[in-house]
């Protein structure tokens, strides 16, 4: 269109960054392993592969090394699929290119992210997934989560071989606590031993509740010199600090079965030994670690 100005040319902007008001864009994995995880998107690249190397780290032979990558331009968040085997995809078409769009669902094998603007969409994503994914007595990962990042760790391990261990942790005599003081005092028992047990790992490390008052750890890149330790120092923590129930002071032990993954073994093959270690753990007194 012309300029009604004499002499100028009619500038056409083009929108460079998005509306103010909107939220930080980031990407929520919503099937997969690490289900729950939020990556915020920013100016740097995020890469989604096998690799080790990449932002998100796909372990599954569908996924190639580098699969796919996002990049920010003038505010936009363009996916592009790096040539991978099986494709890239958005809104489960298949893409070479594509820009992001509030709410599409990006999937590189069998792992899928949902691209999110809206503060309150991403707040209401991440309660849904917590109920998935959290015990709501404890505040623990659940079972379920637990099956996954087991599953992810254990590949991972026998990728780059680096040690990996898994603690599995029972409280002694709870049937009897739940008999002498009731129910309720029982939950307050574990929510007690699942607090004092937090407190003792690593922000990498993983702790579950996958059973009635069973847990399970686990601790990647660690021998089982290191994991015996860190288990020993859990049984004390827990040891050393009763359960104050209504102004009732209820004692509480842990036994702890230790394993570490051997070459080739697979995830069931693992938690077995460290379920046996922890019957051995209770049959010769309890309150110990095997």
């Amino acid at each position: 269109m012309a300029s009604i100005l004499p002499g100028r040319r009619t500038a056409i902007s083009l929108p460079s960054e998005r509306p103010k008001g909107a939220g930080q864009p980031c990407l929520v994995i919503i099937s997969g392993a690490e289900m729950g995880r939020r990556i915020d998107l920013a100016h740097e690249e995020v890469s989604i592969g096998r690799s080790e190397q990449c932002t998100v780290c796909v372990n599954s032979d569908m996924v190639s090394r580098r699969h796919a990558v996002i990049n920010r331009i003038l505010g936009h968040y363009i996916v592009v699929d790096m040539k991978s085997t099986n494709g890239t995809f958005v809104n489960d078409q298949r893409i070479e290119r594509a820009e992001l769009k509030d709410g599409d669902l990006l999937r590189t094998g069998k792992t899928v992210l949902k691209y999110l603007e809206n503060n309150l969409e991403l707040e209401y994503m991440q309660h849904i997934l917590s109920l998935a994914t959290v015990d709501s007595l404890t505040g623990l990962h659940n079972k379920r989560h637990f099956d996954e990042v087991f599953g992810k760790e254990v590949a991972r391990a026998d990728q780059t071989q680096h040690p990996l261990c898994l603690v599995l942790l029972d409280i002694d005599h709870f049937k009897k606590i739940n008999d002498n003081f009731g129910h309720p005092a029982g939950d307050a028992v574990l929510k007690h031993v699942a607090s004092v047990v937090k407190g003792q790992i690593r922000p990498n490390d993983t702790l579950c509740r996958v059973g009635g008052e069973e847990l399970a750890l686990v601790l990647p890149q660690t021998p089982h010199a290191l994991a015996s330790q860190a288990a020993e120092l859990i049984r004390v923590a827990v040891d050393n600090t009763a359960c104050d129930v209504a102004g009732t002071i209820i004692p509480a032990t842990l036994s702890l079965g230790v394993a570490q993954l051997g070459p080739g073994e697979i995830p069931e093959g693992l938690y077995r030994r460290a379920d046996e270690r922890l019957y051995a753990a209770k049959h010769s007194g309890r309150n110990r670690v095997c």
